[in-house]
């Protein structure tokens, strides 16, 4: 089971954050040995790739710690510092998300969970020239029984100067935005995770976006280091 939440660095306004300033965090029990599995809490940001947005892998990920090793001043390595409480909360309130899966199995369960709608921004020199195109785009105009064209026109949003469109309906056009901005009106805070049913578990594709919220650069030494820290 694993959890998924997120951290936003700075304001957010009419729901969006730019893609630098959010960390998608999540929770998860890696299996060490046969009898033996550590709650890791790990935190990875998203950066424009050209064919849309990659969110994690091992360079992109901030931290990773180990949630069953107590938290202390300045903490290094597998341990959470005290001095970032926001850090220690939304991993404690991620585990509370899988204990009350694992309490109550009847809650529903989804085998998929959700990254958050992207918009790609462009500035007025480029929005002129832009089409949309993709199977997302298709798949929405057909719900709607309109033409992709006229719905390309009508699903835009102007905000600080530029005009923003869906990242997975105009990637082609993807070397031209300016910046990436996350729509976190209605993307849930927390999410569980059943990776039994998950296919390619934490690691995969949704839309314009690559996600791998497994790999981390810190994980070279973390189950030395989580031997050392429980001794």
């Amino acid at each position: 089971m694993a959890a998924l939440g997120y951290l936003v660095d700075g304001p957010i306004f009419n729901g969006l954050v730019e893609l630098e300033r959010l960390t998608l965090v999540v929770v998860y029990d890696e299996l060490l040995r046969h009898d033996q599995s550590a709650p890791r809490l790990a935190g990875y940001t998203g950066t424009q790739v050209p064919w849309g947005v990659m969110w994690g892998g091992p360079e992109q990920c901030r931290f990773f710690k180990d949630l069953s090793l107590q938290s202390v001043p300045q903490g290094r390595g597998l341990r959470i510092d005290l001095a970032r409480p926001r850090l220690l909360q939304i991993g404690l309130q991620l585990a509370r998300e899988i204990d009350r899966h694992e309490r109550h199995p009847s809650l529903p369960r989804c085998d998929h969970f959700r990254l958050p709608c992207l918009w790609a921004a462009f500035k007025p020199v480029h929005a002129a020239g832009l089409y949309g195109d993709g199977p997302e785009l298709v798949a929405y105009a057909r719900r709607l029984q309109k033409d992709t064209t006229e719905v390309f026109a009508t699903v835009c949003r102007q905000y600080g100067g530029f005009s923003l469109h869906p990242l997975a309906w105009v990637s082609h056009h993807a070397d031209l935005a300016a910046t990436i901005f996350v729509d976190l009106a209605r993307f849930p805070k927390r999410q569980f995770i059943d990776l039994d049913n998950l296919p390619g578990k934490l690691v995969g594709f949704q839309d314009a976006a690559e996600f791998d919220f497994l790999h981390s650069r810190f994980r070279r030494d973390a189950r030395q280091n989580h031997k050392v820290a429980m001794a």
